[in-house]
């Protein structure tokens, strides 16, 4: 794993952004790393009235003002970028143009408004730059303590345990494996006697643990659970998290890439977005040989490639659309909640798109296509 040179962090208005700002200039001082930090005016329909009436300059100073203050200790070198736009695309973007090694951003308490905007800018950087992300939900105190592991022994898994153990060397380690079959064995208990159920627990636990340990033979040492599901591996695994004494979890995820994936509510989303401390998260590049074995193995139609290649894109469109019509019922009626104007607008969409479908049985979007390619 090769080590952190540059580091990004994007920072607004809020105080974890502040958070942000505090822990990245701290790993940069421990790495020696060059540190760029980016601050996005974000573009509305407002924009033009709004970032006309800033005083750049005066920003500047005022931002470079507050970043000295936290990096007095530190006096780690920096490079502050002011843009306007989406700040999931400009962030992705300038992450790539500098070619950052780890992004770092901060998200507030979940009644926050803006930090669900944010918090959903965080996701779109992780499912779309491959850049390792550190998401920051607490005060910075010091140095991470302990990191805990989740993995389910993928090597997508194995990159994320490599990665933070290259950037946090000096902090202790606990890695944490679900044994799943154990919770489907339960499913069986019609099928099969109490006897039989026992042994095959205690083999399928053993089996598990062999294969945890396996893994884990060529990374640094570390505390190593394998929970035994009682319900779903997902609320154990959180169960196992928030009650250690860790604060930092790292996660591993695969992408975005099929319906099992990222987006879908895979255990890698599931404890993000539940558990309550920082989060490093990384989905590495696939590499060119597992790209092949998965183009040998898919056997969709072109269309359905077409389709899955679209479908982040969709919805990250239609997440933009809903939170400009939100921004804008806002603006229109200030003293309506947020809550039942995002209600609202739902319903609409909902009723829009079954239009859509209605269209669509009725085989309205054909003639749309001919009449467009004559």
């Amino acid at each position: 794993m090769k080590e952190v040179c540059n580091i990004l962090v994007a920072i607004d208005k809020s105080n974890m952004s502040q958070e942000a700002l505090k822990r990245a200039i701290s790993i940069a001082k421990e790495k020696d790393a060059q540190l760029y930090i980016i601050h996005i005016i974000e573009s509305s329909f407002l924009a033009p009235v709004f970032v006309s009436s800033i005083d750049e300059d005066t920003l500047r100073s005022s931002i470079t003002q507050q970043i000295e203050t936290l990096n007095e200790e530190a006096k780690v070198d920096f490079i502050l970028f002011i843009e306007s736009g989406t700040p999931a695309s400009l962030i992705g973007y300038k992450a790539k143009k500098i070619k950052a090694d780890l992004l770092v951003v901060g998200i507030n308490d979940k009644t926050d408004i803006r930090n669900e905007h944010f918090g959903s800018t965080a996701l779109k950087l992780i499912q779309k730059t491959n850049i390792p992300v550190l998401i920051v939900k607490n005060e910075v105190v010091g140095n991470y303590n302990k990191m805990i592991f989740p993995t389910n022994l993928s090597d997508y898994s194995k990159e994320s345990i490599l990665l933070a153990n290259t950037l946090f060397s000096k902090t202790s380690k606990k890695y944490i494996s679900a044994c799943e079959s154990l919770y489907e064995l339960e499913t069986l208990e019609e099928r099969i006697s109490v006897q039989e159920k026992k042994s095959y627990k205690i083999e399928l636990f053993k089996s598990a643990k062999i294969k945890l340990d396996e893994f884990l033979g060529d990374v640094e040492d570390g505390e190593i659970e394998l929970i035994a599901c009682d319900t779903s591996a997902n609320e154990d695994l959180l169960e196992n998290i928030e009650k250690d004494d860790s604060d930092l979890l790292v996660l591993g995820s695969k992408g975005v890439n099929n319906l099992n994936s990222f987006i879908f509510g895979s255990t890698a989303t599931y404890l993000l977005q539940r558990s309550s401390i920082d989060t490093l998260i990384y989905v590495p590049i696939k590499s060119k040989k597992s790209s092949s074995n998965i183009e040998e193995k898919d056997k969709s139609s072109a269309i359905e490639q077409d389709l899955q290649s679209r479908r982040d894109e969709i919805r990250s469109d239609f997440e933009s659309l809903f939170e400009e019509h939100l921004k804008i019922a806002n603006w229109n009626i200030p003293e309506a909640e947020d809550q039942k104007i995002a209600e609202g607008l739902s319903l609409i969409l909902d009723e829009k798109l079954d239009e859509i479908k209605q269209k669509i049985k009725e085989g309205r979007y054909q003639e749309k296509r001919t009449d467009f390619w004559v």
